[in-house]
């Protein structure tokens, strides 16, 4: 805080004196280019003068220089006092009575000071807008290189497409070719023999009108009519009617199937890593982005999405696969011997399949011939849900404590006990860790979810701890499904509900509200977009945007 005697001398009024006549009545003017102040009388001689008529001459309040110091400005609270005062705690400038009546107890210094001091804060302000200008400058040519990097690697790939494309297309054109070309020798063929059937066949009627003719001129002399009827008893028996015409065998042409998923493997497929962004689950801007039904009253047991616009689905009392559309639409049926209960993916080739009929068999679909095969025989074991992880090692839950572990080749190598009453639903989440649902005593509907590591060990157990800090009462879940960041999305009939566990396993989320209308949803899946696919009891599938 100043001191007594700085406020007084402070409070004393500030004079200026003419440059010019040492008066200091009216002294309200200053000269930038002479840097002199001047009275009302002298600055009209000043403005008058041969060299200083076109002078910069302004109001001493406003003045930009004075021997390079600054000049206060004049009060706009007390007219005629001038701001050479600078309050610290309100950072404000002061004349002297502002000083005497609001800012009396305040930290102030004299006006120089103060603006020495926000001068050196205004040049490390500019130094450091600078340094941050250059830094943007840095980053925006950063981000152009690295656009520039990107489109060319775009460009280069759709490069690869259409050459990809058109290799394709030539190999496509070379098949339909022979297959053409082999047509039109068929039908060179067809249309020489034809030729010649209708040339023997006309060449024979002649012959047959001539002697027609000739038989029809024999007159009545006994010799004539016996030679004639001698020769065409010889004759005639050349021309036998009675040989079958044999018509040449139609051909025909049996169309192939579309494979796209073959297709897809021949002409390649885009690899990026983050093909969706992370996002904060909240059920109010879950976004249904379509809604359709296959056959109504029949579960959806499975659902694989093979991208962000077809899916798989197993279906209760079926005994197919259907690739549907985001619109409902079936886009192919593969028929199986079996009712198929859980399905999964195995990277864009195969499909493991359960059966419903509590078989021990795992079986596997390929998409590129749709045959189906024994992929493994688990005996003693029933083979209930099926889940693959990072190693491409298949897990296999066999509603008992033991999952079944398998390799590519179906072999057994190891199994996976966990200590509870019953396994029913198991996920492959990132680092070897399982997400299992447990039966809990003899009632389905008292089920946990069980994070493990790979020897089974429990990590973490959620048994309806939700984020509003409600915990969830009676569930029944059933078949769940989990993104790239290992949150598992887990539906329950009983509550119409589908849980977003996160990858800690502790506080799960609610996905759905009223709203979106979803009743009793029984299997989960999600597609390469992070789109949820919600399977439910009544036959309908929900598609969820995040």
């Amino acid at each position: 805080m100043a001191s007594n005697k700085s406020v007084l001398r402070a409070q004393d009024p500030v004079t200026y004196t003419c440059a010019l006549c040492d008066s200091e009545d009216g002294v309200r003017w200053y000269c930038n280019d002479c840097q002199e102040n001047l009275c009302d009388r002298c600055k009209e001689f000043h403005k008058r003068g041969r060299k200083t008529k076109n002078d910069d001459v302004v109001s001493i309040g406003v003045a930009n220089r004075q021997c390079d110091k600054p000049v206060p400005e004049v009060c706009k609270l007390h007219p005629g006092k001038l701001c050479d005062l600078f309050c610290s705690d309100c950072n404000e400038l002061l004349c002297s009575m502002c000083l005497s009546e609001t800012h009396k107890h305040h930290n102030w210094k004299h006006f120089e000071d103060g603006f020495s001091i926000k001068r050196q804060h205004l040049k490390e302000h500019m130094t450091a807008i600078s340094v941050k200008i250059d830094h943007f400058k840095n980053e925006t040519s950063e981000r152009h290189r690295v656009n520039e990097g990107f489109n060319d690697n775009i460009d280069t790939m759709r490069k690869e497409v259409n050459s990809q494309r058109t290799k394709l297309k030539a190999e496509v054109d070379s098949i339909a070719d022979a297959i053409l070309a082999e047509l039109s020798a068929l039908e060179k063929e067809e249309s020489t023999m034809h030729k010649k059937d209708c040339q023997r066949s006309e060449k024979k009627v002649e012959e047959l009108t001539r002697l027609l003719e000739q038989a029809e001129m024999t007159n009545t002399s006994s010799i004539s009519l016996f030679e004639t009827e001698s020769s065409l008893r010889t004759t005639l028996p050349l021309y036998d009617v009675n040989v079958k015409y044999v018509s040449p065998k139609q051909p025909s042409f049996v169309t192939g199937s579309i494979d796209r998923v073959m297709l897809t493997k021949m002409l390649g497929e885009l690899h990026h890593e983050n093909q969706y962004e992370k996002t904060d689950i909240d059920s109010k801007h879950v976004k249904r982005l379509s809604k359709f039904t296959v056959t109504s009253q029949n579960t959806i047991y499975g659902i694989c999405p093979v991208d962000d616009s077809h899916a798989w689905l197993s279906i209760h009392q079926f005994k197919n696969l259907l690739l549907v559309n985001r619109e409902g639409v079936i886009i192919e049926t593969v028929k199986l011997d079996f009712c198929p209960l859980r399905i999964i993916m195995v990277g864009t080739t195969d499909i493991l399949i359960t059966s419903n009929s509590g078989s021990t068999f795992v079986y596997k679909l390929s998409l590129h011939n749709k045959q189906v095969t024994t992929f493994a025989d688990i005996k003693p074991h029933e083979a209930y849900d099926v889940s693959i992880n990072e190693r491409d090692e298949v897990f296999v839950s066999t509603n008992t404590p033991d999952i079944v572990v398998l390799n590519q080749s179906g072999t057994i190598v190891r199994k996976v006990t966990i200590r509870s009453e019953t396994i029913r639903y198991v996920v492959c989440l990132s680092s070897g860790r399982l997400c299992v649902v447990q039966n809990v005593g003899e009632r389905f509907t008292e089920r946990t979810i069980k994070i493990t590591d790979e020897s089974g060990t429990v990590i973490q157990t959620w048994t309806g701890e939700l984020d509003n800090g409600l915990k969830v009462g009676s569930m029944y879940l059933l078949k769940m499904s989990c993104d790239k960041f290992d949150r598992v999305f887990v539906p329950d009939i009983r509550n119409n509900q589908v849980y977003v566990l996160p990858s800690d396993g502790k506080q799960a989320v609610c996905l759905l509200d009223r709203r979106h209308g979803v009743v009793k949803p029984a299997a989960m899946g999600v597609d390469t977009c992070g789109n949820v696919w919600i399977g439910c009891v009544d036959g309908s599938v929900h598609v969820m945007g995040l």
